[in-house]
């Protein structure tokens, strides 16, 4: 038998102390298909946005270059260069030649962070070192094709287009830098 006291308020069961904080079956139901479309929302998005920069990196593919800057290894100052670079699958590759001896790319091996600036478009990544055989062959493959220099280059037992690989990865468009 449950006390009540006059306004009609009674002190809650046992089953319902227990359960006080847990949603009601139909409470979880709802609270389970809101937290569905919220997290199908975001992939969506994360997606669109993923696809969108896909699209603008397509654009400007066809340009000759791109510049990278990157920080100083011992002066910890951003340094600029125009260098090459291949866009295929979804995936923006740079290399370096010199087997890796550039400043460029020895900042990177101390300093990931990476910025990039193609045409009007400013972006922001992180360096990933491609040391597959395979997958750098395939890449140097992509610049012999996009770079007749390299091409011609490499009949006469030049080493440009076939330098040490980098994707570009976590790629963030940002606001161009004046």
């Amino acid at each position: 038998m449950t006390h009540c006291d006059k306004e009609g308020t009674c002190p809650p069961t046992d089953i319902q102390k227990s359960t006080r904080f847990l949603f009601t079956v139909g409470e979880r139901r709802w609270a389970g298909l809101v937290l569905l479309f919220v997290s199908l929302f975001m992939g969506m998005s994360s997606y669109a946005q993923e696809s969108g920069l896909q699209n603008t990196l397509a654009r400007v593919a066809s340009e000759s270059t791109l510049e990278i800057t990157t920080i100083g290894r011992k002066s910890g100052k951003p340094r600029t260069k125009p260098i090459w670079f291949v866009y295929d699958q979804g995936a923006l590759y740079i290399q370096s030649g010199k087997d890796g001896k550039t400043h460029w790319y020895r900042n990177l091996q101390k300093n990931p962070q990476i910025w990039l600036k193609i045409g009007q478009l400013a972006l922001t990544g992180k360096a990933q070192f491609v040391t597959d055989t395979a997958e750098t062959e395939r890449i140097h493959d992509l610049f012999r094709s996009k770079y007749s220099l390299a091409r011609v280059a490499g009949f006469v037992g030049s080493s440009i287009g076939h330098g040490k690989v980098i994707l570009v990865e976590q790629l963030i468009e940002t606001a161009p830098q004046e």
